[in-house]
């Protein structure tokens, strides 16, 4: 009976990576602007998901669910002494480790002068424009997301929208 409840939660992961998952790389990679960080915290999102799958209460749909725990999991990587000593140790170095397929994807999203844009905000604002306009979440799921009140969310969206459209209309200057 203990291998069926294994492989039910296995079949019930993979179901929800297979979902999900693009939304969660993305939401790490974007946190992270390093696509073999993001990776590493995609896997380490779904080994959470997994150990708390049963913990899940049914409050908010799945997405947000998950969404929420790959956003605190991004935050808890971005937090931590040893990630800033290996980012100021390495920002003067080049990453060649990336394959050709991971370059391409990622030029491709940094080709996009908005998305440049968006990733310069802070993250509290960042944060809430890729939620909102990205993932199409409203504003009190967001809410729910953030753990900020639904008119503090509001509020950082119009001061995001506000410091993008100043900053595109400067060319692309620093905000």
């Amino acid at each position: 009976m203990a291998d069926q409840q294994k492989d039910a939660r296995a079949s019930r992961i993979e179901s929800l990576i297979d979902k999900y998952g693009d939304d969660v790389l993305r939401v790490c990679y974007v946190y992270t602007k390093d696509y073999s960080a993001a990776q590493d915290l995609f896997q380490e999102v779904f080994i959470k998901v997994y150990n708390k799958l049963d913990s899940f209460r049914g409050e908010s749909n799945e997405k947000t669910w998950i969404i929420q725990i790959a956003i605190n999991t991004c935050k808890d990587y971005l937090k931590s002494a040893w990630i800033k000593r290996i980012v100021s140790f390495e920002f003067n170095e080049e990453n060649e480790a990336s394959s050709n397929t991971e370059r391409s994807v990622i030029e491709n999203i940094e080709k996009q002068e908005i998305m440049k844009s968006v990733l310069k905000l802070s993250s509290k604002l960042r944060e809430v424009i890729l939620l909102y306009y990205y993932f199409g979440y409203s504003s009190s799921e967001i809410a729910k997301i953030t753990g900020v009140t639904e008119s503090a969310v509001r509020s950082r969206l119009m001061r995001a929208r506000e410091d993008l459209k100043q900053f595109l209309e400067e060319g692309g200057r620093s905000i």
